[in-house]
Order: structure tokens, then sequence, then C-alpha cells
């Protein structure tokens, strides 16, 4: 109980700090999409599955304007409790729960793909990350693509960095953007899986968001890179 109250507590203190960060970045950083569409190509496939890297997603939580819901998928470790409530800041709902990972514990994964579930048939956003927390990270899991055959709506990869960044220690290499960059917000093409999909399609579909999401990331590292004279400031809004 006491652990839980600490926890509860440094999640209370630190989400502020961490949602004016995300602000502080946005405000300060020339913004660019590719394609130069993408908030419309998003908002024509809503409701729809936003995939993302661990460790990559912190610009993506401003990823919402109020004119959809928007839930993600949460883990139930300490550090969630902290993204849960830096969610909160941007009107974003927590779906608490993850994938077993290597460890084969029960995390939540069957109560959280089956709230998912439900949150897309109720018309909202699901943002998950695609890759199992203490795996190989940048490796798809199942669950994305189990979601996806279950709802029929389309998972799309997408990643956003900034010319200025920190990189953090752990095992995901959680990425820290800073302020007064360029930042870049790509977004790949929608992937759908059929509601028969057997094994060696799911594999494919893995695979594909997989793929997917590495471009994508490596997409936006390179736009971010490039002359800020080539940016547009274009807010970022769904």
């Amino acid at each position: 109980m006491k652990k839980l109250l600490r926890t509860t507590l440094l999640a209370k203190i630190s989400a502020p700090m961490a949602a004016g960060l995300i602000r502080t970045v946005k405000a300060t950083s020339r913004t660019v999409h590719e394609p130069p569409d993408l908030i419309e190509r998003l908002r024509a496939q809503v409701p729809f599955i936003m995939a993302m890297w661990h460790g990559q997603f912190m610009m993506l939580a401003d990823l919402n304007t109020r004119e959809f819901n928007v839930s993600a998928m949460v883990a139930r470790h300490g550090d969630a409790e902290i993204m849960a409530h830096v969610l909160e800041k941007f009107g974003i709902s927590a779906i608490r729960g993850a994938g077993a990972g290597r460890r084969k514990k029960n995390r939540g994964g069957v109560y959280a793909l089956r709230a998912a579930h439900h949150a897309l048939e109720q018309g909202t956003i699901v943002a998950m990350t695609a890759d199992v927390p203490a795996s190989k990270p940048r490796v798809a899991g199942d669950g994305i693509v189990t979601l996806a055959r279950l709802s029929g709506r389309p998972i799309i990869a997408v990643a956003a960095a900034t010319s200025r960044y920190a990189v953090l220690n752990t095992w995901s290499k959680m990425t820290v953007n800073m302020p007064f960059s360029k930042l870049a917000v790509v977004g790949g093409d929608p992937i759908f899986v059929a509601a028969d999909a057997d094994d060696a399609a799911m594999e494919n579909a893995r695979l594909a968001v997989e793929n997917s999401l590495n471009a994508v990331t490596a997409r936006a590292y390179a736009l971010a890179k490039q002359s800020d004279q080539q940016a547009s400031d274009v807010p970022l809004a769904l």
C-alpha cells in the first residue's frame, strides 16, 4: 500500500512537469508532417489503432485535439502510472494492461485487449506500443495485430522525432525530446488484418507493422535533421 501511495504521489508531481515539457517542445519547435496531409489521412481512418515504438512516443501524446476520443494502452507498473497521468493532461484516457512479454506473467493483457476492442467499437482511437516491454525493442508483438483482426480497424504506424533530444539508458532507449527543435511527424499507410487471418497472415501483418514503424521512425529522424528552412509551422492536431 505504501509503495502504491508513493508511486501515485510521484506520478501526480511528475506528470505536470512532463506535460509542460511536451507543450514547450511543441510551442518552440518548427513542425513538418509527412505526408503533408497526414492529419487529414488520419481523420479519414478514425477509429484506428495508432502504433508506435516504446521510447519514441513522447511527442505523440499531443496528437489529440478533443475532436476525437483517444485511449492509450498503458502497462500497470510504476513508470506507466506516471505516463497515465501525463496522458490525462492531454485528454487521453488510459487502458491499463499489457502483454505478458518474455516473463510470461499476467499483466492484464487480456483485459486490455477487450477494453481496446470496445473502445474502437465506440469510435475511439486506440494508441499502443507495438513492441513488448522487457523484450527486444523494435520487434512488434502479436497483440496489436490481434486487436486489428478482432476489430476490423486499421493499424497506422506513427513516429515523431526532434532535431534535439536525449536518450535515456533504458531497455527501450527512451527518447526525451528537447525544445527549440525541428519536429517531424510521419505516418504510414493503413494496415488491415482480415477477420479470418490464419497464422501465416497474422505473421505477415506483424512484420508489416514492424517494417512500417521502422520506416516512419527512420524517416522522422531524417526529416528532423534536415534544414529548418524546409519545415513549416503546421499545428499538430487531428
